[in-house]
């Protein structure tokens, strides 16, 4: 990471592209190739890890002007031995490899997401955002994702939304994924081979008293994948000191207009969180 560069630009764009160890690269690599393989799998097979606390799958048949079609899987550390469990349950080596490859990328992604929270720490003066950061790791969320095909391009596949967590890396190099700036100009938010692009989201707007911008961003089907479908994978980063994003009380982040926290003043944004 070209430290003092790529941080200084948080303010500015939300966003930061930075390089992974290889050993995380090939790890990711490794974790998406079976989550394809599990998404081939029988619905009954993979209706058997039902989401529950932070981790399962999750089937989005249904249409909704804010609801995306979709499949996708919550990873967090603390039901790491569950789906283990079950995955052996199935009998299916698909299954059992896609688990035991996600479990395996904590480690591999841990060393980068610390780097980067040691610098945001370091540079905007969050103090003990490190520790803050380090101190959730069971509640890290590693989320895999198949947008499902049978699109037009230039659909809106992901509905415009910030994350509500603190921050989020991207490991997903497939084009589509888009970017609100904050001049309001969608534009792409590319993720290279060997890196990852990693956003702010609405506690760290919250956490540093709106300096840092929770980053409102889309997918758009391209001719590819309007008619494959796109797969990806992102993992969710949230500040367990901090509040938390008031779902219950202000609704679906996909139900507000793209970009609505840019120019909102600090108290009229901070009613929006609750401490837990």
């Amino acid at each position: 990471m070209k430290k003092q560069t790529s941080i200084k630009q948080l303010r500015a764009t939300g966003s930061v592209a930075i390089s992974c160890p290889p050993e995380a690269s090939a790890g990711i690599v490794r974790a998406s190739t079976w989550w394809e393989a599990f998404c081939a799998l029988p619905k009954q097979t993979r209706l058997e890890f039902p989401y529950q606390e932070g981790s399962g799958y999750e089937l989005q048949e249904t249409p909704g002007a804010t609801r995306d079609l979709k499949e996708h899987f919550h990873f967090t550390e603390g039901k790491a031995d569950w789906l283990a469990d079950t995955a052996i349950q199935t009998g299916e080596v698909a299954v059992m490899q896609f688990v035991q490859n996600t479990v395996a990328l904590l480690p591999l992604i841990r060393p980068l997401v610390l780097e980067f929270a040691r610098e945001v720490e370091k540079f905007y003066g969050l103090e003990g955002f490190v520790d803050e950061v380090a101190s959730g790791e069971g509640k890290w969320i590693i989320r895999f994702l198949h947008y499902f095909g049978g699109r037009i391009a230039g659909d809106e596949i992901a509905t415009a939304h910030t994350d509500k967590s603190g921050f989020t890396l991207n490991f997903t190099s497939t084009s589509g994924l888009e970017r609100l700036d904050y001049d309001g100009v969608w534009r792409p938010m590319p993720v290279a081979e060997g890196q990852t692009t990693i956003n702010t989201s609405m506690q760290l707007q919250y956490r540093s008293k709106g300096e840092l911008k929770a980053l409102c961003h889309r997918v758009v089907a391209t001719p590819a994948t309007a008619v494959n479908g796109r797969f990806s994978m992102v993992c969710f980063i949230p500040l367990t000191k901090t509040a938390s994003y008031n779902k219950k009380g202000a609704g679906r982040l996909q139900e507000f207009a793209p970009g609505f926290n840019y120019t909102m003043p600090f108290e009229e944004f901070g009613k929006l969180f609750v401490k837990e």
